[in-house]
């Protein structure tokens, strides 16, 4: 299968399929590329927004890896999620509002074009809201290495809300695109427990070894584009060469069997 067909394209003129939620979920559709519902202008003038946020922008250190971010991500905190929520809501008030607004309105361009019913920020009881999205900085030379997302594995245990949903998605939006490099390559092949072998303490992600002889598909995100994947599936993202690699991403927690109801978190 050529990445043509395991990349699927739609525009704001394309007619809604009620069973693309359902396709990326089993893999028949490796990525989801929503192109033309956002003006390159208003990313632009986020992109500018969220970098004069500096003094809020954090890196985490990996022996193999360096994530600098504007906001917290969940699975750094899992040991500590009162931790992740105090720094969720503190950011949460000082996030531009033009940030906040494309969220919004990203959430609803979501929500009717997979067709769901409702898609809302995640809450946990007693503690408050999730953060609802997080923002990525891939400087000159930067990749992240081969890994899965998967919250019912990471946060066995924790009792947290998210850890009930039925299928995790991953939705990022690219505010800035690099000169060259920075694709986000998936492989068809899925997280299992006895891949745990290949994880190397203090690193983040797996051994290339774990997705020896699968296949492929690789995408090079433009200014303004949606996508959507399962995280699952063994995924990374190629060295970044020249301007800095700007992203939005959350996750959306498909919580019913129906799979018309959708939360999200980072």
């Amino acid at each position: 299968m050529s990445d043509a067909q395991k990349i699927l394209i739609i525009s704001p003129l394309t007619p809604i399929e009620s069973s693309r939620i359902k396709d990326i979920v089993n893999g028949h559709t490796m990525l989801l590329v929503l192109r033309g519902f956002l003006h390159n202008n208003t990313m632009r003038a986020i992109s500018r927004d969220v970098l004069n946020c500096h003094d809020n922008i954090t890196t985490s250190n990996y022996i193999n890896a360096n994530l600098t971010t504007l906001g917290p991500y969940l699975a750094r905190y899992l040991s500590n999620p009162h931790e992740y929520f105090s720094k969720s809501q503190a950011l949460e008030s000082i996030y531009p509002q033009s940030l906040i607004d494309m969220r919004a309105n990203i959430y609803e361009t979501l929500r009717r074009e997979l067709v769901l019913n409702c898609l809302k920020t995640a809450f946990e009881p007693g503690s408050g809201n999730y953060s609802g999205s997080i923002i990525r900085f891939h400087a000159d030379g930067i990749s992240n290495p081969l890994h899965t997302d998967n919250i019912l594995r990471d946060g066995s245990g924790s009792g947290l809300a998210v850890t009930a949903i039925k299928h995790q998605l991953s939705c990022v939006v690219c505010l800035q695109e690099c000169t060259q490099g920075g694709r986000l390559r998936i492989h068809q092949k899925t997280w299992e427990p006895s891949h745990e072998r290949f994880k190397v303490k203090g690193e983040l992600g797996y051994r290339e070894d774990v997705i020896s002889g699968s296949n492929a598909c690789d995408y090079y995100p433009r200014r303004g584009d949606i996508y959507v994947f399962n995280p699952n599936h063994y995924h990374q993202i190629l060295a970044v060469s020249g301007t800095t690699r700007i992203t939005m991403g959350f996750f959306l927690g498909i919580v019913d069997d129906d799979m018309k109801k959708a939360i999200a978190w980072s």
